[in-house]
């Protein structure tokens, strides 16, 4: 979202956004504890998804996406199982593709916590009032 208080203001950073002046961050809850060794998805994603309302990873018909991802942290529920197992990554992107972020979390086998559209688990924020934080080093094995 850009926000400006003048026309001029807003086309700066409209410019700025383009020429990759300003990088777009977002913090991402993602299925399953994701490795420290995601680093980077470089997949194109399919535009001619629109009328499904979900975008997919299609070397043959997809626009170049790239995300870089870091994982500062782990969530699980005490005695979970493997559905109850959630990710936090940092993810940065250049592009901007429609959906870009969980049709590349998807793809490296983390789709976004609270996505009925993506997950193959509709989790609710509701649940994660019940969720012991254990905050793991990304990489740990967890006991």
């Amino acid at each position: 979202i850009l926000c400006a208080t003048t026309f001029q203001g807003l086309m700066s950073l409209r410019w700025q956004l383009d020429t990759y002046k300003i990088e777009r961050q977002y913090i991402v809850w993602g299925h399953d504890f994701a490795s420290a060794s995601l680093r980077e998805v470089v997949a194109s994603i399919d535009p001619r998804t629109v009328d499904s309302k979900r975008s997919y990873v299609s070397e043959v018909h997809g626009k170049p996406a790239q995300s870089w991802f870091v994982v500062p942290a782990h969530l699980r529920r005490r005695d979970a199982k493997t559905a109850d197992a959630f990710s936090a990554l940092a993810v940065r992107i250049r592009t901007g593709r429609r959906h870009q972020i969980r049709a590349h979390l998807l793809h490296a086998g983390h789709p976004t916590a609270t996505d009925c559209k993506y997950a193959s688990v509709g989790v609710h924020f509701a649940h994660f009032s019940t969720l012991e934080l254990d905050f793991l080093r990304a990489g740990a094995q967890s006991t």
